[in-house]
């Protein structure tokens, strides 16, 4: 496995820095300079050709060689990067659809690499770090003069290590660029929201005007979808970068733990094509989800256990705590890592204290991160009180509404119905003994009723009842139709009173309540706990994917919504080229009649706004007249936005009228004479303008590959998850026998704690509120089964490979 080193990171740094010293240069010499653009290009880039070179030389490598010998090498290996760019570039445009974008991102991560890789193995291979590991393998016992022929093989297995890599990096962003995705923008909760928020924060308004929606859900995902923007790339491919890092971070993680790069390499394998299998396709927070858990995971574990100095440990503690931090305001219900992070944590100080460094463990990796962690939050929270004037979070978990809902979940009135937080029955009896919830009773009764719709799908016996994962948001609108959500502190007093009057009503005894398990869960009905065993097999089968068909995978993406809105989330999002824009024509409807026999050369054009002319045609639609001698015609043109209709006669203009861009019908009063004719314009047809999905060879190879890809997953997962459960089981007896525990142990044992904390949540979310065995709620739980599932493999397998055979009793 490539070992990432601070070499590498100096390398980056100083590639970045010298594409800005070129870009600066660039600004300055076109902008206060008369030099032609080609030599003031000519010169930036000498700037930062001369900029790079020193800075390879003298910080990323360090090279001890002469000028003359590393300037001559640099210089022929940029050569031969330009050489391959442009080639590249010309056989992927001759030979393939891909975007320019595409292209760019490509040519730059592979000339990058090369560049990297030349770098290390011949422009500066005699780097004055080099000679310092040589001279330390010198000195050890046993040692051959054989270091150069060593460095030589090394750099080769680096070099096709890292040519694999970003090999399958770059197919996996092609194949992962052509999924099919979609937008849905009437979910006014999710996809429209999540784009919402986004196009606030990158026009500068912070998470835009206060309403219910604005704190509804984390910024993690918007904030993503932001970066998408202002960086330019389209959605996919960001995502499919994020996922690369995320894994090769891990499995470059684990191969530091363990040494081996077979099980790296396996693992970054799985990880990297497990998407192409499990994506969903929606622009939804899921999509970034799993990777998030990895990268914050993966810096935890670098902090803990692998950095060997007080400022590697701070960095990665720092990158551990921001990542997990983004990650908690990307979903609601990140609860579920802690326990692996405690695990983690607790067995890393135990470590701390046993090599006599607790104090600088404790201050250099666990409290950076909590700090860290903790920061991102209070900056958010600050912003939002510098915006909606209250130091808040997410207001979906600000304790006056908790209060509230848990104070109306613990009414009971009859018996429980499975799947209904608060029953009609329980309203009607709140409504009584709380002013404040009885002002919400014509929402609920009349303008909100087409909430007690949205469970009858899932749960039939719940028709005119507001179903569980569905209750939350419809208080929420309640309030906000009653004006309570004109600021976080009106919304949060309001939920106050309610609860306060409802938890009053209960003491009292004019209600009957008892406590439920959560503010979020309602009451489980004895529906649910029937119904136990038939949820545990559901979970299972959406655990192995028994219930998908590799058939029913989705060539066509797709995007719902208004003609305008569809276009805008396009263009935000940088993803025109998946759509093309099917148009037909608009028609003008209208009758005419001849007032005279003389005959008159009338002169039509269609121009657009421009001035230039469009095509049309025009045809009389019957050869009989009404009543008042009129014939019907019609014409129709392309021209779709902002043209006009002009008729001249005899060279002078005698009607121009712009065209509609939308359906419209003409209430004439009378015709317009125009030559010997008179018109009656009618009305105008727009045409309609939607947007198709491209179905190109991406889109046909990626559901290919995701099919074959899709069958080979669902027989693996099945054998890894029985045989890695019993590996862990296996290892734990061993660990708890010989009073041994591995650091690889411990991180199996914290990933099977992911996983089960996990499950324990989405099965009662299931039993209690909404449908959550879904494919989309499961995607961090397949990576963490496949990492958990491996790394027992690996370890049971090293334990049989190296235990002591048996003496034999002569």
């Amino acid at each position: 496995m490539i070992e990432l080193n601070w070499k590498t990171v100096r390398f980056i740094v100083v590639g970045i820095l010298g594409a800005l010293v070129y870009f600066i240069c660039s600004y300055l010499f076109l902008t206060y300079t008369r030099l032609p653009a080609f030599l003031a290009s000519l010169f930036a880039y000498a700037c930062s050709f001369g900029f790079a070179y020193l800075g390879q030389k003298l910080w990323a490598f360090r090279s001890v060689s002469p000028h003359k010998v590393t300037l001559f090498r640099y210089a022929v290996l940029q050569l031969s990067c330009a050489t391959f760019a442009a080639t590249f570039t010309q056989v992927f445009v001759s030979y393939t659809d891909l975007s320019p974008l595409l292209l760019s991102g490509l040519a730059t991560m592979f000339t990058s690499g090369i560049s990297y890789i030349v770098s290390s193995c011949w422009v500066f291979a005699d780097a004055s770090e080099q000679e310092v590991a040589i001279r330390a393998s010198s000195d050890k016992p046993g040692y051959k003069s054989v270091s150069s022929v060593f460095l030589i093989q090394n750099h080769w297995r680096v070099m096709l290590l890292m040519s694999l890599w970003l090999v399958a990096c770059t197919l996996f962003s092609y194949l992962y660029y052509y999924l099919p995705w979609s937008v849905n923008l009437y979910a006014g909760h999710d996809d429209a929201l999540f784009v919402g928020l986004a196009k606030f924060l990158v026009a500068g308004h912070w998470l835009g005007p206060y309403s219910q929606y604005t704190l509804m859900k984390g910024p993690g995902y918007p904030l993503f979808l932001a970066l998408t923007h202002i960086l330019g790339l389209p959605l996919y491919l960001l995502a499919a970068i994020l996922h690369c890092i995320a894994v090769s971070f891990f499995a470059w993680t684990l191969y530091r733990l363990s040494q081996s790069r077979i099980l790296s390499i396996l693992l970054f394998v799985l990880l990297l094509l497990l998407p192409l299998v499990i994506s969903s396709g929606r622009i939804i927070r899921d999509q970034i989800y799993p990777d998030q858990f990895l990268l914050g995971f993966s810096a935890l574990i670098f902090s803990l256990f692998i950095a060997n100095t007080f400022v590697k440990r701070s960095i990665t503690a720092f990158i551990a705590g921001l990542v997990l931090a983004w990650l908690w305001l990307t979903r609601e219900e990140g609860v579920w890592i802690l326990p692996s992070v405690v695990l983690l944590t607790v067995f890393a100080l135990w470590q701390f204290w046993r090599n006599k460094c607790f104090k600088q463990g404790i201050v250099s990796s666990v409290l950076v991160v909590i700090l860290s962690f903790s920061s991102v939050h209070i900056v958010f929270q600050f912003i939002n009180w510098r915006a909606y004037d209250r130091f808040i979070g997410l207001d979906i978990k600000e304790k006056n509404f908790k209060a509230a809902l848990s104070a109306l979940q613990n009414v009971r009135v009859g018996e429980a119905i499975s799947h209904v937080p608060v029953s009609q029955a329980a309203m009607l009896a709140i409504y009584n003994v709380s002013p404040g919830f009885s002002e919400l009773r014509h929402f609920f009764d009349i303008d909100g009723i087409g909430w007690r719709d949205h469970g009858c799908g899932s749960y039939p016996w719940a028709c005119g009842e507001i179903a569980g994962g569905w209750f939350i948001w419809a208080l929420r609108e309640a309030a906000a139709s009653k004006g309570y959500y004109q600021t976080p502190t009106k919304a949060a007093d309001f939920f106050a009173r309610i609860a306060r009057e409802v938890n009053q009503a209960c003491t009292d005894q004019r209600l009957s309540c008892s406590n439920s398990l959560s503010a979020y869960m309602p009451e489980i009905s004895q529906r649910d706990i029937d119904k136990v065993p038939e949820t545990l097999e559901q979970l299972l089968d959406m655990l192995l994917l028994s219930n998908f068909s590799a058939n029913n995978m989705r060539l066509h993406s797709a995007i719902e919504g208004d003609f305008s809105g569809k276009r805008s989330v396009m263009d935000f999002l940088h993803s025109q080229d998946r759509f093309f824009l099917d148009e037909q024509g608009v028609e003008i409807f209208g009758r005419y009649t001849a007032i005279n026999e003389n005959n008159e050369d009338l002169d039509f054009l269609i121009a657009n706004k421009q001035g230039q002319p469009s095509v049309y045609t025009l045809k009389q639609l019957s050869s009989r007249a009404d009543m008042l001698g009129f014939y019907p015609f019609v014409m129709q043109t392309p021209c779709l936005k902002e043209c006009s209709l002009s008729i001249s006669v005899g060279g002078q203009e005698k009607f121009h009228e712009f065209i509609p861009d939308h359906d419209q019908v003409f209430k004439q009063a009378q015709a317009i004479t125009i030559g010997n004719l008179q018109v009656f314009f009618e009305k105008v047809v727009s045409g309609k303008r939607q947007y198709t999905a491209v179905v190109g060879a991406g889109e046909k190879a990626t559901l290919k590959v995701r099919q074959m890809l899709f069958e080979a997953f669902k027989l693996i997962f099945p054998i890894l998850l029985s045989l890695g459960l019993i590996a862990f089981f296996v290892l734990t007896v061993l660990a708890f026998k010989q009073r041994h525990f591995s650091v690889l142990f411990v991180l199996s044992a914290a990933l099977w704690g992911a996983v089960l904390a996990r499950l324990t949540i989405l099965f009662l979310v299931h039993i209690s509120s909404f449908p959550a065995l879904e494919k989309l709620y499961f995607m961090p739980v397949y990576s963490l089964v496949i990492i958990a599932a491996v790394i027992s493999l690996y370890l049971l397998i090293e334990w049989l490979r190296t235990r002591p055979e048996p003496e034999i009793l002569t």
